[in-house]
C-alpha cells in the first residue's frame, strides 16, 4: 500500500471515529462507565427515537473540532456539515489533509503531496453523518445504548457495510445535543472527534463543498 493510500485510510478511520473530536465539554470516560441498557426497554426505545429525530432535524453545523487518532496523536481543525450529503473537514497546519463530501463523492486532498483521492461517499463511515434519512430501523442497527447523568451514548453499525466499523455518538441529555462521535474499525482501532463551540442551522457557502473535475484530476475549491 502506498504512503498516500495509508494516509487516506488513516484519515477516513479518524474521520469516522469520532468525527472523535466532537465532544469536548464531556468527559470521554463518562458514559463508558454506565451499564448498557436493554435495547428492548421501552424507555430506551423512546430515547433512541428522540435521538433519531434530533439527528434528522440537523440541517447544518459549523464547529471547531479535536480529533484523537488511534496512535494517540491529536489533530485540530474546523468542520462544516450541510445535510444531506455534504461536509468539509479543514485541518489546522501542519496537517496537510482536507476532506470534502459533495453529496456523491468523498474527496481527500493531501496538500503536501498534491494528491487527491476520491471514493463513493456511501462506502465511507462519514456517510452516516450526512445521509438523507437517519433511521435506526432501516439501514442502521443500534448495537448499544448507555446512559449516565447528563449524557447518552448510542452505538450503530451500517447494515450494508458493517466492515466500516461501529460508530458511537455521544450526546448531552438536557438539552439534547451532539457532542462527540467515535468510530471503531474491524482492527479495533478507534478515532474520536470532539466538537467545540458548535453552531447549528446556519447558512453555509455552497463553495465549501464544491469540486471541479479537470481531466484526470479533481480540484477542491
Amino acid at each position: 500500500m502506498s504512503a498516500s493510500a495509508r494516509s487516506l485510510s488513516a484519515t477516513i478511520r479518524g474521520l469516522s471515529a469520532a468525527v472523535a473530536a466532537l465532544l469536548l465539554i464531556v468527559s470521554a470516560g463518562g458514559p463508558a462507565e454506565a451499564t448498557p441498557r436493554s435495547l428492548k426497554d421501552p424507555e430506551v426505545v423512546g430515547e433512541i427515537n428522540r435521538i433519531q429525530g434530533y439527528l434528522n432535524a440537523i440541517t447544518s453545523l459549523e464547529s471547531r473540532f479535536i480529533q484523537v487518532n488511534p496512535d494517540g496523536s491529536s489533530w485540530t481543525g474546523k468542520v462544516y456539515v450541510q445535510r444531506p450529503g455534504k461536509f468539509r473537514f479543514e485541518y489546522d497546519p501542519p496537517i496537510p489533509h482536507l476532506l470534502v463530501a459533495n453529496g456523491r463523492w468523498f474527496i481527500h486532498v493531501d496538500k503536501q503531496l498534491q494528491e487527491t483521492n476520491v471514493l463513493p461517499l456511501v462506502k465511507t463511515p462519514a456517510h452516516f453523518l450526512v445521509r438523507n434519512d437517519i433511521s435506526f430501523k432501516k439501514g442502521l442497527t443500534v448495537t448499544r445504548y448507555d446512559k449516565a447523568p447528563g449524557l447518552m451514548q448510542v452505538s450503530v453499525v451500517t447494515d450494508d457495510n458493517p466492515e466500516l466499523g461501529e460508530m458511537t455518538l455521544t450526546f448531552t441529555d438536557k438539552p439534547l445535543e451532539l457532542r462527540k462521535w467515535s468510530i471503531r474499525d474491524v482492527q479495533d482501532n478507534t478515532t474520536q472527534v470532539t466538537l467545540q463551540n458548535t453552531r447549528f442551522g446556519m447558512d453555509l457557502d455552497p463553495k465549501l463543498f464544491r469540486f471541479v473535475e479537470q481531466g484526470d484530476t479533481i480540484k477542491v475549491e
